[in-house]
């Protein structure tokens, strides 16, 4: 006969009425934070299908109508009349080329604080620091 072995039964935690309260009140709080924080960029893409006369009056809060609505003319003249892919493109290719120089930047002068021991990389160090827990603005 084979013996098996029995695992002690685990009990399963219980969840008091004033927790599921609690619960039920955070996500009350944080359901109104987020349409709260969402509600704006909605609002953003609504306004950007009316003419702009529905957006300066009062109806800015509206949702399109037939008579407000243009469709994606705005979004065509965006980008046709402001020349809003060639600035893109400029956009891309300045941020692509600053992120590569700061990590080649970067990484020679984290291997040389890290390798060369010296006042010069204490210093370097100690600046990396600084500049870390005191806030941009204090300086």
């Amino acid at each position: 006969m084979e013996k098996t072995i029995k695992k002690p039964v685990e009990e399963k935690p219980t969840v008091g009425k004033a927790d599921r309260r609690i619960n039920a009140i955070l996500s009350v709080v944080l359901g109104v934070l987020c349409v709260a924080w969402i509600y704006p960029i909605v609002m953003i893409f609504f306004n950007s299908l009316k003419t702009e006369r529905a957006i300066t009056t009062s109806r800015a809060f509206e949702l399109p109508t037939a008579g407000t609505f243009v469709g994606l003319k705005n979004y065509i003249y965006g980008i046709q009349e402001m020349d809003f892919l060639s600035s893109f493109w400029y956009s891309l290719v300045i941020t692509v080329s600053s992120v590569v120089l700061i990590l080649l930047c970067c990484s020679m002068c984290a291997w040389f604080i890290t390798r060369v021991n010296g006042k010069l990389s204490k210093l370097m160090y100690g600046l990396c620091m600084f500049s870390m827990v005191v806030p941009f603005q204090m300086v």
